[in-house]
């Protein structure tokens, strides 16, 4: 039986403020909505921010029988997990805060994204399309850069894992992505899958228009240079901040880093 708003918020603690860099003041950006739906948008972003799973599930049902643009729950989600990446970057959060705020993600997107679709609204999204290279069957870690990038307003298309060179370009010609993620947890994989998989992709960059970013326990920030990647990312947050960069424009391989 679905929990009414008072039983969610009667169970609903607010975040301190001091784990906020720059809370974003709903009041004020979303102007249109009512002091309730805003109050609650303030609570799903507290929730993803803490990692309660168990709330959000409720929470989303209300907003959604609200009739709430989807698109603006993934405003507030991306909002949340900015705040995780700055926090897990100063160290106040860990990998195991990552994890819980990134099941908080897959939940929500689990929800909204046939929404997003039937309503058309997902052609707007920049696509990333990312894998774990041939050989290698780790998922853990990707599928939490998974969810930080669809946190952060992508539409992520993973792989999965041992994904071989054809069929990244297989999903290139089909998705169109602004950027190309490989993964790679192994030494063995590193040295030649990854390399192999860059080599392979790298006469479809001009023609498809997409950049690549690498990481993974086994790579380094200088092997990733050396292999013709665009980018490398340590974690989910910094592939976040690289993909923003190389969007941007001003992606520094020395100075880009929250190790």
């Amino acid at each position: 039986m679905r929990k009414p708003i008072s039983t969610i918020q009667e169970n609903y603690k607010p975040l301190n403020n001091t784990l906020r860099e720059e809370p974003i003041d709903y009041h004020t950006k979303f102007t249109g909505d009512t002091f309730e739906l805003i109050s609650l948008y303030e609570q799903l972003r507290d929730m993803v921010i803490k990692g309660e799973s168990h709330l959000i599930k409720d929470l989303l049902a209300q907003l959604l029988e609200a009739d709430i643009d989807p698109l603006r729950i993934l405003e507030i989600v991306s909002d949340a997990m900015n705040t995780v990446g700055h926090q897990f970057s100063i160290r106040e959060l860990f990998i195991a805060d990552l994890w819980m705020a990134a099941r908080c993600v897959e939940l929500i997107k689990n929800a909204i994204e046939p929404l997003i679709k039937s309503q058309g609204l997902d052609t707007d999204r920049e696509k990333i399309v990312m894998g774990t290279v041939e050989g290698d069957v780790h998922s853990i870690g990707p599928k939490i850069v998974e969810l930080f990038l669809e946190g952060a307003g992508y539409d992520v298309i993973n792989l999965g894992v041992d994904i071989s060179p054809n069929r990244f370009i297989e999903a290139i010609k089909q998705h169109h992505p602004v950027f190309v993620g490989l993964s790679a947890w192994l030494d063995t994989t590193a040295n030649f899958s990854l390399k192999q998989t860059i080599q392979a992709l790298d006469p479809l960059r001009v023609q498809y228009q997409f950049k690549i970013i690498v990481g993974g326990p086994s790579v380094t920030r200088k092997f990733a240079k050396e292999i013709g990647a665009d980018g490398y990312g340590n974690n989910a947050e910094e592939a976040v901040q690289v993909v923003t960069q190389l969007k941007e424009g001003h992606y520094n391989w020395e100075l880009t880093s929250v190790e």
